[in-house]
């Protein structure tokens, strides 16, 4: 096990779950003086996060990860669109993560996905009891496929769809776009007003069309930058990812990590085989 904790990343193996969820992955440590402190940025891949024998408190920052005296299950569902999360991990902790496409989670709800979440972080809990029992089985697993087949089975169960076109499409068009697509013009495509479309997307997406606009420039920027290492300088980032210039996209990205390009990009950690990266302080 390294200084990250052990950490695992697999594919859903169901065609239909694998639509809609990109990877689940598995970290844990067993090492009770363990203690690191993390930062993630803002993805369109939002992602349900399970702690088993954990206390966690959320902060306006982050969460702060503590070893429990009982084996909890507690589940969270991040919707971080514009600034860093701080979380701290102490200790002996065991966590699955399960990472949707954009709009993913909303194929698997009953209701849309507004009525569950009004912060960025929250905990989870739309899909009850049955969730919960299907999470006490992952975490019984040793072996990672193992633990994957359980989650499809649950998400394959729990697949009910989701007739939004407008939303679908106008998602679709901002990630081809890779977020430069003006909102007017969205407007005009989807024939519906701006009013609706922000609407809409607060009730589907818990965030507004610019916001979300801005995520995706942001996110696919950074993944960018991390694929290409040394060979992509600052201006080659700011242009594959539809920036005005290399200053817009420093501005932009430190009003988001507050840092600039310069000084994190080379300190991220690429953990598993997926694109999750992450700041690790020293």
């Amino acid at each position: 096990m390294d200084s990250t904790g052990n950490f695992i990343t697999i594919k859903p193996k169901d065609e239909v779950v694998a639509k809609y969820i990109d990877y689940y992955y598995f970290h844990v440590s067993d090492d009770p003086l363990f203690t690191k402190r993390f930062f993630f940025y803002p993805n369109y891949k939002h992602a349900i996060t399970v702690y088993k024998g954990s206390d966690v408190s959320l902060t306006e920052e982050g969460s702060v990860v503590l070893p429990s005296a009982d084996d909890t299950i507690l589940s969270f569902y991040s919707i971080n669109t514009d600034q860093n999360f701080k979380v701290q991990l102490n200790g002996i902790f065991n966590k699955v993560g399960i990472v949707f496409n954009p709009l993913g989670l909303n194929h698997f709800l009953k209701e849309p996905l507004g009525n569950f979440f009004d912060q960025a972080t929250n905990k989870l809990d739309c899909f009850g009891a049955s969730f919960v029992k299907t999470l006490q089985s992952v975490f019984a697993e040793r072996d990672a496929e193992a633990k994957g087949t359980v989650l499809d089975t649950f998400f394959a169960d729990a697949f009910s769809g989701f007739n939004e076109p407008v939303v679908k499409k106008a998602v679709q068009e901002i990630l081809n776009s890779n977020g430069s697509v003006k909102v007017d013009e969205l407007s005009e495509l989807l024939n519906v007003n701006r009013k609706t479309l922000l609407r809409l997307f607060k009730k589907h997406l818990c965030c507004s069309v610019e916001e979300y606009k801005k995520l995706v420039m942001f996110r696919n920027a950074l993944n960018y930058s991390q694929a290409m290492g040394e060979e992509a300088s600052l201006t080659d980032v700011a242009l594959y990812s539809l920036y005005y210039d290399q200053a817009h996209y420093i501005k932009h990205f430190k009003s988001v990590t507050n840092q600039s390009p310069k000084a994190l990009l080379s300190k991220l950690t690429k953990l598993g085989s997926q694109e999750t990266y992450w700041y690790f302080e020293d």
